[in-house]
């Protein structure tokens, strides 16, 4: 490619996709990290942290998706407007300065779930090398190893408006709530979960092995009395666990 700059969360696969970029490309490769009011800054931190293990060029670039109604009207469509305003930003980013290649680290598996952020990386004819080579997640995940990456077994990870039902609005004070809730229940040494908002209610997702951790005394009076602190009423955990895409299960996507 010559040049390539790359949206960047810190995730396994940015971040597998980041360091062969580097190793190939050197310093005419860069990595982009977007700051919104959707990422937490926990995730933001790590991503600066990984850059700078990895040794790649990396920038963080602050955008208001506040600012958007379409993206705050909180449709199944949210994924696709907001991949469609931080895309738009990140090539005029590598045009201004002479990149001619912009990249994200889709792999083949993210075609087989609800994304619509991807039509809107193919719209901006967005660059996917790790779908191009075939990759899977475990693919990267064992290639990652192999180069002594960090995250090669990282948890995903997903913006906190994916903890936002469709069609409930997505306003700052919510977005706080649940980032306050996630940073607490992460203090728990628990890694794969997830604080779902359904207004006064909060519905806890950790992976089936973690669920007793919550359980257990005193952290569960802990967990309850920090939580309705943040504003939460009723505290719940869910029975199914740790899943992606939760709020698509009740048929709202089309």
């Amino acid at each position: 490619m010559g040049n390539l700059v790359i949206a960047f969360s810190g995730g396994a696969d940015s971040s597998f996709l980041a360091s062969t970029a580097c190793e190939v490309l050197g310093d005419k490769a860069l990595a982009v990290t977007f700051s919104t009011e959707v990422h937490s800054r926990f995730e933001i931190q790590e991503a600066q942290k990984i850059a700078e293990e990895i040794g790649i060029k990396h920038e963080v670039i602050n955008v208001k998706l506040l600012d958007n109604r379409n993206f705050t009207e909180n449709s199944p469509l949210r994924c696709y407007f907001c991949k469609k305003v931080l895309f738009s930003r990140l090539k005029k980013i590598a045009e201004s300065r002479g990149y001619k290649h912009v990249a994200c680290g889709e792999n083949v598996e993210d075609k087989d779930s609800y994304r619509p952020g991807m039509k809107a990386c193919r719209e901006l004819d967005i660059s996917t090398p790790l779908v191009n080579a075939g990759l899977t997640k475990q693919d990267i995940r064992e290639l990652s190893r192999e180069r002594n990456l960090s995250t090669w077994n990282k948890p995903s990870m997903s913006c906190l408006a994916t903890r936002i039902p469709y069609h409930t609005p997505i306003r700052t004070g919510t977005l706080s709530m649940i980032e306050e809730s996630e940073d607490f229940i992460r203090q728990l040494g628990i890694n794969q979960f997830r604080v779902r908002h359904h207004g006064d209610t909060a519905r806890i997702e950790v992976l089936p092995d973690d669920m007793g951790v919550l359980t257990k005394e005193p952290v569960r009076k802990k967990v309850l009395k920090r939580l309705n602190q943040i504003g939460y009423t009723y505290i719940s955990l869910d029975l199914k666990g740790y899943r992606t895409g939760s709020m698509d299960e009740n048929g709202q996507v089309e």
